[in-house]
């Protein structure tokens, strides 16, 4: 094997998967609200009007995840993510150019293809196959850079629109897209440490543990027989609900000053929300990895229930509840895309985890793509966030519950 070097390869795959997440989240998805405004401005249309191209991004990642992993099994993940990347680049860029709203839907159908394996498809498994030890750390620094990235970007994002105008913005955003992926899914990514004639990051001790006895193959189930078990439904129900929970955060804008506080106390109610976000990351990480599954779980929609159970109460009890709601609530939606992939791989293990793991993850992109409009809708019916947030306290009480139920199921599963 290839000589590691001081610093293990494995950790600039690490630096190269939160690069692709600060882009494809961190701009393509965060920033895109902050232009809604000034395009639909512009062509005399309805906020609703433009956003709905989210809705068709994340339907299209939707009826694409299933498929993900056998596309993933039989070609070069560096290809797949590269053409991914100019995918997205280049439709989010030509929004610039549009001059009416048709066009946006084209693009979002197209960001929908290359976020399948930017967001959700690839890095998970990247991870998986190059750390040994410290995965959920490891899978959480990178995920916390979709929230380093959207708050980065999204001031960003406000300067350009106001010095540049949204057209040049959309352009601008694209090449920081394109900067930040294409390097590293060219130079640097790699979907397995022998590609490189290496090992993986703990692999060694793995090794150490294992001397003289011969390396078992990965244990797991086949995705074939995972569908006939309940507990794949259990995942499945698992993660689709937490997508459909996390929609709250879209929404926090507008609740902050539907209970009457002001424009200013709303942007950083969502400022607090990014900083939960990018903390949790690394917080459920850590404790997933010393501490295991079930007790990450508990803290991370544990810390998304009591985060909704203080917003509910904010017009009561004041600011200051609302900004330790938003920031508990940040801490539950960091775990909405960190927690699935590690309890698939617990509960499923890792002989056919590219696929089990496509397949259910098609159930949180579908949940975001309702949350969005179902929770806009209930607030437009009503013109209170109180249902919206009941709602969503069922939804962590259900998500918790079928995520226990699951692990416990694997010890059925007989591998």
């Amino acid at each position: 094997m290839k000589k590691q070097g001081k610093i293990h390869y494995a950790w600039w795959i690490m630096v190269a998967s939160a690069a692709i997440y600060a882009a494809s989240v961190g701009i393509i998805v965060s920033c895109a609200p902050i232009l809604y405004r000034a395009v639909a401005e512009d062509f005399n249309v309805g906020v609703s009007d433009i956003s709905l191209y989210t809705s068709l991004m994340y339907l299209t990642i939707t009826i694409l995840l299933p498929f993900a992993g056998k596309i993933l099994n039989k070609f070069d993940i560096r290809y797949i993510l590269t053409i991914a990347g100019i995918l997205n680049a280049l439709a989010f860029g030509l929004m610039g150019t549009y001059d009416s709203v048709f066009p946006f839907y084209i693009s979002g159908i197209a960001l929908g293809i290359g976020s399948t394996f930017l967001i959700y498809g690839s890095i998970p498994l990247i991870m998986n196959n190059w750390f040994k030890a410290k995965v959920g750390t490891s899978l959480g620094i990178a995920m916390a850079f979709m929230g380093v990235g959207g708050a980065i970007f999204a001031q960003v994002t406000g300067v350009l629109i106001e010095s540049i105008g949204w057209r040049s913005t959309y352009i601008v955003l694209a090449i920081i897209v394109a900067i930040l992926i294409l390097p590293f899914s060219i130079f640097v990514i790699r979907s397995k440490p022998e590609q490189l004639n290496m090992t993986a990051y703990g692999a060694d001790e793995v090794e150490v543990n294992a001397t003289k006895v011969k390396k078992a193959p990965e244990t797991g189930v086949l995705k074939g027989v995972a569908m006939k078990s309940p507990a794949f439904y259990l995942v499945m129900l698992f993660t689709g609900l937490f997508g459909l929970a996390s929609t709250v955060s879209f929404h926090v804008p507008n609740f902050v000053q539907s209970v009457g506080f002001t424009a200013t106390m709303a942007a950083t109610g969502v400022t607090f929300v990014t900083i939960g976000q990018t903390a949790g990351k690394f917080l459920l990480g850590a404790i997933n990895d010393k501490f295991g599954i079930k007790v990450a779980l508990f803290a991370g929609i544990g810390g998304g229930l009591i985060g909704v159970v203080a917003l509910l109460i904010s017009d009561s009890f004041g600011i200051g509840m609302l900004y330790a709601g938003a920031l508990l609530f940040g801490i539950g939606f960091s775990g909405s895309t960190l927690l699935p992939p590690v309890v698939i791989r617990e509960v499923f293990g890792g002989r056919d985890y590219a696929s089990i793991y496509t397949t259910i993850m098609s159930a949180s992109t579908l949940g975001v793509a309702v949350g969005t409009t179902l929770f806009s809708y209930l607030y437009d019916s009503s013109g209170s966030y109180y249902t919206v947030f009941i709602i969503v306290i069922v939804l962590f009480i259900i998500t918790i519950s079928s995520s226990l139920f699951s692990l416990n199921w694997k010890k059925k599963l007989n591998y």
